[in-house]
């Protein structure tokens, strides 16, 4: 196994763990690693297509004339 294979750093990845944890406010979901990093923003980004696509379903569906949603 070489960096080029796995170029995430086990001491950096628990520096930051410790940074998050110790915060004032520490963050729910975090990311280590530049390939996790992309692999994310893909599956965000095919995630916002398949969301914006469905837009016009959604509203087609409500009731006529419905007044606002409550939440």
């Amino acid at each position: 196994m070489t960096p080029e294979m796995f170029p995430g750093d086990p001491v950096r990845a628990a520096e930051a763990i410790y940074e998050v944890v110790a915060s004032d406010r520490p963050r729910h979901w975090v990311i280590l690693g530049s390939d996790a990093y992309r692999l994310i923003g893909a599956k965000l980004d095919k995630l916002r297509a398949e969301y914006d696509a469905g837009r016009e379903m959604a509203f087609r569906t409500d009731y006529p004339n419905s007044g606002p949603p409550i939440l």
